[in-house]
């Protein structure tokens, strides 16, 4: 049976030591920053002075963790709490949104393939995230997956198995595009790669 191609980003699914899942709100979104970052996303440190700046993530870049929401004053004195950050808002004063972040690399997280996975032999490889699709604004749900290009060799994200379907009985098909895996941060901004 064919996997649905329906992209929605990394979705925490459990603690891998059976911790509890929480996100963390010590970030910030510079105010007018430039780019929708939608529930789900990958993000990754930005280049500020105060270094706890979040913008999203790329390939083949130490990742902080998944994008969970954000909080903010409107510039109309509005107090808004949103699962997106939409590209260019403009907050009042300037202030930095305070974004929430699903940092802990124990978290284990789901997200879908882009393609075909090489077989069995792709559980415990590593990949790199792919951020081409891009999220729905309507929604408010990312569009990233990770690349079904993997290797032994370190990358952003670890394969750990194939990842249990939405009804919690089926799991994805590995043989066929688009399956939906559970993975690990390898290469994440405060831990040393896995090799």
């Amino acid at each position: 049976m064919a996997n649905l191609d329906a992209p929605n980003g990394a979705t925490p699914s459990y603690h891998l030591h059976g911790g509890t899942i929480r996100y963390n709100g010590k970030y910030t979104i510079a105010s007018a920053y430039n780019t929708n970052i939608f529930l789900g996303d990958f993000v990754r440190l930005a280049a500020t002075l105060n270094n706890n700046d979040i913008e999203i993530g790329a390939v083949a870049i130490d990742l902080l963790g998944v994008f969970a929401g954000c909080s903010y004053i409107a510039a109309n004195g509005d107090v808004v709490f949103a699962k997106q950050w939409v590209a260019d808002t403009v907050t009042k004063g300037g202030v930095a949104a305070e974004a929430y972040v699903f940092t802990d690399p124990n978290i284990v997280f789901t997200i879908q393939v882009n393609g075909t996975l090489s077989g069995a032999e792709a559980i415990g490889e590593q990949g790199e995230i792919d951020v081409s699709v891009a999220g729905n604004a309507a929604t408010g749900v990312s569009g990233h997956q990770m690349s079904a290009t993997t290797a032994v060799t370190a990358a952003q994200l670890r394969i750990l198995r194939l990842a249990p379907q939405p009804d919690g009985i089926f799991v994805s098909d590995l043989t066929v595009a688009n399956p939906r895996v559970e993975f690990q941060f390898s290469e994440h901004a405060e831990i040393a790669a896995v090799v």
